[in-house]
């Protein structure tokens, strides 16, 4: 899933980089689809699943980078797919949410959002229900209200459908994937006018708490990116950056901010739009905004422990493994032929490893034991394994 697990904290379990390993990583295979793949790939059963802005979504070998199955014509898919009980669920630009089956892609069920509604987050799977996150389209145009939905897992049934804003009021479009921790409390950014984090029980829908960040004044400075959950000195925390460039950690039981930096000065669609992760050491945030670059942050009180100048947009969502730290550079607007993957010393931010993929990076890595899978705005995914392996392109 997105971020490899609820806690959004792109450290999974699963992940065994070291940085030994790291240094040595070469391309395994690469596969191209048609069009740009900004979500992070899925990586499950010995496949890799990810989908484009054309509407492809591909089920790859991650062992070969052969093609298992394929589906076109879905509509722009901007976020991630999510993995669970034999069921592949992805959301599309235009509110749509499909259910395919994981072994050979046959469709199991379709849903429609409200109209104008788009899914730019990744899909939730908790408790037999897909929670689904809904938002104007880019620009706003038209604003349309801010929506969370549940929907039965194998079905695709409405089990819930609620509004941020009371009276379903135009606006608090959520960009944003879910986390939720173990007593079933999800968490979600939520964009303007609101620009804050909202609380909420997973089961329900039902509202627990809703934290302000800043006051937007017209700026569309959304808070977009996916929150993460961690414990601070025993205390249930939740770590949210911001296209404002401000990062905070609230409590998590009441929205209490315990404390929040400006790293940088952000703007629509800049700022601190990446997911940030976490290790249990630091927090991880890459910038958009100049400068641009990932900060390693004291998750006690934001003090920066280094920072990794990329000179490079950051729109990638780092992913953390044991003593490593690997994201994409490149741009949304701009020179979208230039990007890179990176890997960087989790300790103090030297560079490991890097490959250049003349090509905007904006897709999180997804780290599966030692393999690395990325999208990139070309409509390649590529993955990398350490050492000489040999290297295989196909289309899919």
């Amino acid at each position: 899933m997105y971020r490899g697990d609820l806690a959004r904290d792109g450290h999974p379990s699963s992940a065994m980089l070291d940085a030994a390993a790291a240094a040595h990583l070469r391309l395994a295979w690469r596969i191209h689809l048609d069009g740009a793949v900004d979500g992070t790939p899925a990586v499950a059963r010995g496949l890799a699943i990810a989908a484009s802005a054309r509407g492809t979504l591909a089920a790859i070998n991650a062992s070969t980078g052969q093609t298992v199955w394929v589906k076109h014509g879905l509509g722009a898919i901007s976020g991630s797919p999510t993995v669970a009980d034999g069921l592949v669920h992805v959301a599309t630009l235009a509110g749509r949410v499909y259910a395919f089956g994981l072994a050979h892609g046959e469709m199991v069920w379709t849903w429609s959002g409200a109209g104008g509604s788009a899914a730019w987050a990744s899909p939730v799977v908790y408790g037999g229900e897909v929670i689904v996150a809904l938002a104007s389209p880019y620009g706003d145009n038209p604003l349309v209200p801010g929506r969370l939905v549940a929907l039965d897992e194998e079905t695709g049934s409405e089990r819930w459908n609620v509004c941020v804003l009371p009276g379903c009021e135009s606006g608090d479009g959520v960009w944003s994937t879910p986390a939720i921790d173990d007593q079933g409390t999800a968490f979600v950014g939520v964009g303007n006018p609101g620009d804050g984090v909202l609380a909420f029980d997973a089961a329900t829908g039902h509202r627990k708490w809703f934290a302000n960040l800043y006051s937007d004044s017209g700026r569309d400075v959304d808070v977009g990116a996916t929150p993460v959950l961690f414990n601070l000195y025993g205390r249930e925390v939740v770590a949210q950056a911001s296209d404002e460039g401000l990062f905070a950690v609230l409590d998590a039981s009441n929205g209490a901010v315990l404390w929040s930096k400006e790293l940088v000065s952000g703007s629509a669609v800049h700022g601190l739009i990446a997911s940030p992760a976490y290790d249990g050491t630091s927090v991880y945030v890459g910038s958009a905004s100049p400068p641009t670059g990932l900060f390693a942050l004291d998750p006690s009180n934001g003090n920066v422990k280094w920072r990794h100048d990329t000179g490079q947009p950051i729109y990638s969502a780092p992913a953390v493994t044991r003593g490593v730290v690997v994201f994409g550079t490149g741009a949304v607007f701009g020179d979208l032929g230039s990007g890179s993957i990176v890997a960087l010393s989790s300790a103090d931010g030297r560079v490991l490893w890097s490959y250049d993929t003349r090509s905007a990076v904006r897709s999180g890595p997804a780290v599966a034991g030692d393999l690395v899978v990325v999208g990139d705005f070309a409509g390649d995914v590529l993955a990398f394994r350490p050492g000489d392996l040999r290297v295989g392109l196909s289309s899919a």
